[in-house]
């Protein structure tokens, strides 16, 4: 070290600056000499320990990359089983997908066949309700029958029908000179030991309408409207035989006008005061008319 003895004569520049203290590193403690600054001794320390720190940040951004390579690596494991599920997932819709639409194409077949099956079945049906009428048809013909065969049974032991009376058939008529109203007639012909005629046949209907007058019959909705019933209480269906007047315009009898008797018209006769002795009419059971009886 160069150093300045003490006695030399030495100006310091005057550069405004203070002077060190003791234990200045420019200023020996002993000797009292100047010499020559230099690196303090921490200098080579703080480069060591910033070799260290930076060793350690490349330490920790190795570790941290190593991290994040096992995150990606086990990220993209998950990502391909996500993918593997979704493939599978996939694959059982669609097996559920065929199955459905093979159970609807059945059910398809099955309904197909209920319908055919329903169809027939209705087809049955109709060919009953054929059958059944057919059958009352035919029932009411044979106890038509049954009754001429009965009635001719009786003729064969009784003699003629009795004064005032006709015969036509195995049945024997009464055609009243008088008029009455329809309940009246029907009591009158109780009392001759018959009633009122029940017409079960086109051939006795021109027998009774042959005299070209209009006539109460045994006819008569007074129970049920619109229900007819014969003084026997067989129902007019039951027969089998309707002649009813029909119009070309305006509705057909019977059609209960009521402009005469509020209570309707609820007692048939044959033809009305204009004629048209070949057909049924419904009339107010109030008038008076002829009647005919039978036995």
């Amino acid at each position: 070290m160069d150093c300045i003895s003490a006695n030399a004569e030495f100006k310091l520049p005057k550069t405004g600056r203070k002077k060190r203290g003791f234990g200045s590193p420019g200023v020996s403690e002993n000797t009292g000499c100047f010499f020559k600054k230099r690196n303090p001794p921490h200098t080579k320390n703080t480069m060591k320990l910033f070799l260290v720190a930076l060793c350690l940040v490349l330490l920790f951004d190795l570790v941290a990359l190593c991290v994040l390579g096992v995150l990606y690596f086990n990220k993209g494991v998950s990502y391909e089983s996500l993918s593997d599920q979704f493939i599978s997932t996939v694959e059982n819709l669609s097996v559920q997908l065929r199955n459905a639409t093979a159970a609807a194409e059945e059910l398809k077949s099955q309904l197909d066949q209920v319908q055919v099956n329903y169809e027939n079945a209705l087809s049955h049906v109709v060919s009953l309700n054929e059958t059944e009428r057919q059958y009352e048809v035919l029932k009411v013909k044979y106890r038509t029958a049954h009754e001429v065969f009965s009635a001719c049974k009786e003729c064969q032991k009784c003699g003629q029908c009795g004064d005032g009376w006709k015969r036509f058939g195995v049945k024997c008529y009464y055609f009243s000179t008088d008029t009455l109203n329809w309940m009246n007639s029907r009591d009158r012909c109780v009392e001759k030991g018959g009633h009122l005629v029940i017409i079960t046949s086109e051939a006795e209907q021109n027998f009774v309408s042959s005299s070209g007058e209009t006539h109460w019959i045994g006819l008569n909705d007074l129970e049920k409207e619109g229900k007819w019933m014969w003084v026997n209480k067989q129902p007019l269906t039951d027969t089998g035989v309707t002649l009813w007047f029909t119009r070309k315009e305006g509705s057909d009898e019977p059609d209960n006008w009521k402009q005469e008797d509020p209570s309707g018209e609820n007692c048939a006769c044959l033809g009305n005061d204009y004629g048209d002795t070949h057909s049924w009419f419904d009339s107010s059971c109030r008038k008076l008319k002829k009647f005919i009886c039978e036995k």
